[in-house]
């Protein structure tokens, strides 16, 4: 045992003397490779025109990609020459350009570029630095991934960007500061002339993540699995499953488009990429406009006695409630189609909602969105919030009239509420008080804040399809009419309706309408 105990202790210690020789309280992208710098007789090595010393140097034998993984290479020493002078990251050799996701193999020589840059202090003064005179290139490092754009300010306001004396970069157009491991600079010929270049910064091509496009993928199963049960059970041919079925038709066609346009199925700018984002932008409207519906319907059903007469016309408030749906979400997708024919897209104009420019949809991470996509989902968000409330609030006070003539005893007590849970609980997923979220958590990624909301935002809103199945069809009604109907497939529709027992909230509906 004693002799195990010592062969750890001797693992131990190397390594722990292989990790010190790390440079101590450095990022690694504070460094650069002193392979081919002079080493001077006290330990320290000229890098250009800095010193850098001994305890500023340390033995790699690593790399680190934009992943933030380790990548073994061959062992090298490197020094933290950032702390010692303000850094600037270049792609490649300062004298190469970046032939597409690489550096070229040529030196240029005679390349000529403006060598003087604006640099932002951090107290957000600007002052200009000459990258080879005032700034150590750093050139060395890995690139930041395998797939580059550039950011050309001269070409285009939209790709406008501003670098910062720490090394990080400000992305204008979404308000997003980069760490030097997220970008690097590079000179790159404009459109001036052939000979002459600017500085340009070239970021990654970040791939959205496909987590959230599986899980909306398996919501449309959940929901084409619900629809079907909708359209065969008769029981959900009444006025208030038919609205629920199109409102989930409608939210699973969104999702489909949605997932395609994730999964870059489509060329930007093509016909079928622009087919593809009017038809979501209509389709999600539409989702919510039929969820106001069943707000509404679920509502008058429980509070309003004046509305019995139009209630009992099922046929026409079916006939008025598609109109009103479709010819909404209509001129909506004709607002923002005429905007996008009308309005160019650039960053001066932050009012278009650039459908088919930068996805298969319409443009979410701008401002922008606020005005076509966010404001008219906070509106019938908010409503439906509201009739929910107003609901729950309706039944809470009928539960506690109707307990003064009902036995008070624990058991019944008890298994009251569990049921009247069920029925708030129902209410809440069918009337879409999981979409506030959405509101709060676009709110807070523009503002770039509560990061943990926002992913909780995502994952809740994308299984919307699995939790309105759970929330509808895992009950033992649910089970009781499919039963029922495979046993009686030779009774027509309306004998299995008439004497097909109704779920609570409809009993509730029923017995307060008086049928």
């Amino acid at each position: 045992m004693g002799m195990f105990r010592v062969e750890y202790l001797l693992l131990g210690i190397l390594v722990i003397g292989v990790r010190s020789r790390d440079i101590p309280n450095c990022d690694f992208f504070d460094t650069v490779q002193l392979r081919e710098s002079e080493k001077l007789c006290n330990g320290s090595y000229r890098y250009e025109d800095v010193v850098i010393p001994a305890k500023l140097t340390g033995k790699y034998d690593y790399e680190i990609d934009y992943d933030g993984d380790r990548v073994s290479v061959p062992k090298h020493i490197r020094g933290c020459v950032c702390k010692l002078k303000t850094c600037i990251r270049f792609c490649c050799h300062h004298k190469k350009l970046m032939a597409g996701n690489l550096c070229s193999q040529d030196v240029y020589e005679n390349l000529t570029y403006e060598y003087t840059l604006d640099i932002t202090q951090l107290n957000g003064s600007v002052i200009k630095k000459h990258v080879l005179n005032d700034m150590v290139v750093q050139q060395d490092l890995p690139l930041p991934c395998e797939r580059h754009y550039s950011l050309d300010a001269e070409t285009s306001t939209y790709d406008m960007w501003s670098l910062y004396e720490n090394g990080s970069l400000f992305r204008h157009f979404d308000q997003r500061y980069l760490s030097k491991q997220e970008f690097c600079l590079q000179p790159n010929p404009t459109s001036t002339g052939k000979n002459y270049s600017l500085i340009v910064a070239f970021n990654c091509i970040q791939k959205p993540s496909m987590k959230m496009a599986y899980v909306k993928f398996s919501s449309v199963f959940f929901m084409v699995i619900t629809i079907a049960a909708y359209l065969w059970l008769p029981k959900f041919r009444s006025l208030h499953g038919k609205c629920c079925n199109l409102y989930f038709i409608c939210l699973a066609i969104t999702f489909l488009l949605n997932v395609i346009s994730l999964f870059g199925i489509f060329e930007l700018k093509t016909p079928i990429c622009y087919l593809t984002g009017y038809a979501g932008y209509f389709t999600v409207m539409a989702t919510f406009l039929w969820l106001s519906v069943i707000s509404f319907d679920v509502w008058r059903r429980f509070a309003m006695r004046k509305f019995q007469v139009f209630y009992k016309n099922k046929r026409s408030s079916f006939f008025n409630y598609n109109i009103i749906v479709w010819s909404s979400a209509g001129l909506l997708t004709c607002i923002i189609f005429l905007v996008d024919q009308f309005v160019e897209t650039n960053l001066d104009n932050p009012y278009n909602p650039a459908v088919g420019v930068f996805s298969c949809w319409i443009f979410t991470n701008g401002w922008s969105a606020t005005f076509y996509f966010y404001a008219p989902l906070a509106i019938l968000i908010i409503l439906n919030c509201a009739s929910f409330f107003l609901t729950t609030r309706y039944i809470y006070v009928e539960n506690k009239q109707n307990q003064k003539v009902l036995n008070n005893s624990e058991p019944q007590k008890l298994s009251r509420n569990h049921a009247n849970y069920r029925i708030y609980f129902r209410l809440f997923i069918i009337m879409g008080g999981s979409w506030f979220l959405e509101i709060i958590a676009f709110i807070c990624e523009m503002e770039n804040m509560w990061k943990p909301l926002i992913i909780l935002n995502d994952y809740i809103n994308c299984s919307q399809g699995i939790i309105i199945f759970v929330a509808t069809f895992c009950n033992h009604e649910m089970f009781r009419l499919i039963r029922k109907r495979i046993q009686n497939r030779n009774i027509t529709s309306l004998e299995l309706t008439n004497t097909s027992r109704p779920v609570e909230s409809e009993k509730m509906a029923d017995v307060e309408l008086g049928k």
